[in-house]
């Protein structure tokens, strides 16, 4: 198959007018000008976008896709109510309604252009369901209030894969989150991170999120002393940052840092020199009261950085574009080259997946967004200015068609029955 439009954006080169992709199966084969991918495969159906820009699909880095159905049902509220809620109507899920939450989340998440997450999981169900709608990446099990003797049962428990190598390639990973500081122990977060390590495998948590987690760190004391008397079995407040906590516990090395809004001087140094990356939420930042990420901080010190709407509970949408306007309102800085980069190829670099996606390269999964933009000089700014889910006309992930005509390519009736449902319940528990 040959796609092409007015401008083909692979990311990792620059912007090629009248360009054109050629897929084999779910991989790409060759990136160029139209005439020469054509003269490379003229049997080939070639497929034309005029007025279009096409770009990699994007890679949200941080997501919870088993909580789409809780989508305005919790108004903004501060971090410690918020995750109340949330447990209240998570404590009424079946693993069946997980299942047909995270289907419908990923669909949405196609409809914007996203064809990989770094998604926090509950168990097996959102990588199952993401696997089979054509939506790969990183699936982290959370996990958190245990004993770290009790994490090997717990796992086992939520099926996290006995043969954990099996998992750490291929287009949707496993990983591994002991999701906060304050609701992990200091063993618990330790005995994760040597899963992670020894298998390699991701490992990702929320890092520096709150106020309240600052004045627990700090002064052992506020909102979530509570919570973290009941969960974080053996933590003592360490009288700094979480993020320095997380480095003197050995467990920096190589996580993913989400967050990391209330960072301490020497922070933003300790995760360039550690951590595999960082992903801002602005706007899940704001809707929770949290704050704002120091971007330009992070950006100035060479921090990875990528992209993530977090849930569906706690933004608007799932629109990546809509993400990115947010960070650029924080870092007017940024340049339009580093915004396409988080969107994209450095959203791969943050979840360890630069040689599946993130750009348009032979070799890579065949992942195209196409994004209708009009006639255009500069594509890259026109991508960053009109892209999101009103723009996105069509959507391939692994060489197939998973969005055309800006409408979804297989029937979703199935997954919305499933997925009212799930709210439903999760409503009568919100009640």
């Amino acid at each position: 198959m040959i796609v092409t439009g007015d401008w083909v954006v692979p990311v990792r080169g620059r912007p090629i007018p009248g360009g054109a992709v050629l897929t084999r199966g779910p991989r790409i084969e060759m990136v160029g000008p139209l005439e020469s991918v054509v003269a490379a495969a003229p049997d080939d159906t070639v497929e034309t976008f005029g007025g279009h820009v096409l770009m990699p699909g994007l890679v949200n880095a941080h997501t919870h896709l088993s909580l789409t159905v809780l989508s305005g049902l919790i108004p903004p509220m501060p971090l410690r109510q918020f995750l109340e809620r949330v447990t209240s109507a998570v404590l009424c899920l079946t693993d069946d309604d997980f299942a047909a939450s995270a289907t419908w989340g990923a669909l949405r998440s196609l409809s914007c252009g996203v064809t990989c997450v770094g998604d926090m999981a509950y168990g097996p169900e959102p990588l199952a369901s993401c696997a089979d709608v054509g939506v790969g990446g990183v699936f982290y099990w959370e996990v958190l209030g245990l004993d770290a003797a009790d994490l090997s049962g717990e796992l086992a428990e939520r099926e996290f894969p006995a043969d954990v190598g099996t998992c750490s390639v291929g287009r949707t990973r496993c990983g591994i989150s002991p999701h906060t500081p304050y609701t992990s122990g200091p063993e618990l977060l330790r005995a994760t991170w040597n899963i992670a390590h020894r298998h390699g495998v991701g490992f990702a948590l929320h890092v520096a999120e709150s106020a309240a987690e600052q004045d627990l760190m700090h002064r052992g004391a506020g909102l979530l002393r509570e919570t973290a008397d009941r969960l974080a079995h053996g933590f003592r407040p360490p009288g700094v940052g979480s993020v320095e906590y997380l480095e003197g516990l050995g467990v920096l090395d190589g996580a993913v840092a989400v967050h990391c809004v209330h960072l301490e001087p020497g922070d933003a140094a300790r995760l360039a020199a550690h951590a595999q990356g960082v992903v801002v939420c602005p706007r899940s930042n704001r809707h929770l009261g949290n704050g704002d990420a120091p971007v330009a901080e992070l950006s100035s010190v060479g921090v990875p950085m990528a992209l993530g709407t977090d849930s569906a509970a706690s933004n608007e949408d799932l629109d990546l574009f809509e993400e990115a306007r947010a960070a650029h309102r924080l870092d007017p800085t940024l340049t339009p080259g580093r915004m396409l980069a988080m969107l994209t190829s450095e959203g791969a670099e943050v979840l360890g997946l630069s040689g599946m996606c993130g750009a348009l390269a032979p070799g890579l999964q065949a992942d195209i967004a196409i994004v209708r933009t009009g006639a255009t000089e500069d594509p890259v700014g026109a991508l960053l200015r009109e892209g999101g889910a009103a723009a996105m006309t069509g959507v391939v992930s692994s060489g197939i068609w998973r969005v055309r005509d800006g409408n979804p390519a297989r029937s979703t009736a199935s997954v919305e029955r499933a997925a009212a449902r799930a709210r439903a319940a999760a409503e009568r528990a919100l009640a």
